[in-house]
């Protein structure tokens, strides 16, 4: 059954699509957006809303982001496994959300802007040469565009690419909703921890209800992830608590060079935009989205739908910017050699936390960041870590 022509179809309705969706719907284009869920639907994410999101949110929505909006804290602490290395406090503002709460809010705000939306029906089959998506029901939908916002197993990426990711190169996570009560007791700012998995980390979260626990880590280098994660939330909660356990592929660092080809474009988690160093993901998802509605509007404009890829490399050039140099600094924190260094530093100084909260915060970019470890730790690092080349830092992860 072939459905009416939309001029944009939009698979996957998270941060990432709705944004699209509000944006591409808010200039009065025809917009379908589809997922296999019924919102409000859950998602493996920690819920952390750092300053960055809040920007990109104001950046795309014209509206607040309070109904989706559970606490606040204005600090952090950090821990190496069970020992704490430093605390920040009353510093940034930090928000806590549900991915329940916040991606429904977003796809209701895409839906009041115009967006249609089919939910609770997968993608089946996608024709890049046709720009036509079919539908679990049967269903074809024909569009002038399309946008693959449909998470690390994205069947757009697969149409594209041949496959949605590299296993070489992705990480997994893990994560549990740990009811408060008895032995586990609130807190009021989120835990960061390192040396729980394997080039990654893990985190503790505050809720109204819950604390939000969870790891990830490259997925080949720890493959007994289950294990320490299990380890991991035993240790925090005193015990194994009765709830969901999530996982998930999770793409730290492992971006597209290339977010698509001609009139089919790949944002949020589709494109591997989640940074491995902070975890931010949201914002990046919601820039993403935003960015690609944006080159689609100009290409259709110009009435160039080939060129809309090459429009949105030009934007998404400053989060692939990001991600290079997140990619590069983490060789400074995960590797067994630089984490006794990384370990000691941490403890003697104020600045470090406080410049990992204002890189979080987009008040300091990737670039500064870099200059100021390298200012802190040497030129020992710099010559070990930054200088390396590319195929000197893969092997480094072998």
């Amino acid at each position: 059954m072939r459905q009416k022509t939309f001029d944009v179809i939009v698979v996957g309705g998270g941060p990432a699509g709705a944004s699209a969706a509000y944006t591409l719907a808010g200039h009065g284009m025809g917009v379908c957006l589809v997922d296999k869920a019924v919102f409000p639907r859950d998602k493996l994410c920690g819920g952390l809303l750092t300053e960055r999101s809040r920007k990109a949110f104001d950046t795309v929505f014209n509206t607040s982001w309070q109904p989706a909006v559970e606490g606040f804290s204005r600090g952090m602490r950090f821990y190496y496994r069970d020992r704490l290395l430093n605390e920040v406090k009353d510093y940034t503002n930090l928000t806590w959300t549900r991915r329940t709460l916040f991606d429904a809010h977003l796809v209701d705000l895409a839906k009041s802007n115009g967006a249609c939306m089919r939910q609770g029906v997968a993608v089946k089959a996608v024709e890049p040469e046709s720009c036509t998506v079919t539908l679990a029901d049967g269903i074809r939908i024909e569009a002038d565009y399309l946008i693959g916002a449909d998470g690390v197993n994205s069947i757009v990426a697969q149409s594209l690419f041949g496959r949605a990711f590299d296993k070489k190169t992705i990480a997994f996570g893990l994560e549990i909703e740990a009811p408060l009560g008895g032995r586990l007791q609130d807190i009021t700012d989120p835990e960061i921890y390192f040396g729980v998995v394997k080039w990654g980390y893990g985190w503790v979260f505050p809720k109204q209800e819950t604390l939000t626990i969870g790891v990830a880590g490259l997925w080949r280098k720890n493959r007994d992830i289950k294990n320490a994660f299990r380890r991991f939330v035993r240790h925090r909660c005193h015990g194994m608590p009765q709830a969901k356990i999530k996982g998930q592929y999770i793409p730290f660092g492992d971006y597209r060079r290339v977010p698509g080809r001609g009139n089919i474009l790949l944002c949020g988690d589709a494109a591997g935009v989640v940074e491995p160093i902070t975890g931010e993901g949201i914002a990046y998802a919601m820039q993403s989205g935003y960015l690609a509605a944006r080159a689609i509007i100009e290409s259709a404009a110009r009435r160039q739908p080939a060129a809309a890829c090459r429009y949105y490399a030009a934007g998404y050039a400053s989060i692939a910017g990001s991600l290079r140099w997140a990619n590069a600094l983490r060789y400074l924190i995960f590797p067994k050699w630089s984490e006794p260094l990384f370990v000691s530093l941490l403890p003697k100084t104020k600045s470090v936390p406080r410049k990992h909260l204002d890189l979080m915060a987009a008040d300091l970019d990737y670039n500064e960041y870099a200059q100021f470890l390298i200012r802190k730790t040497g030129g020992f690092l710099f010559d070990s870590v930054i200088r390396r080349s590319p195929g000197q830092r893969r092997r480094a992860l072998k």
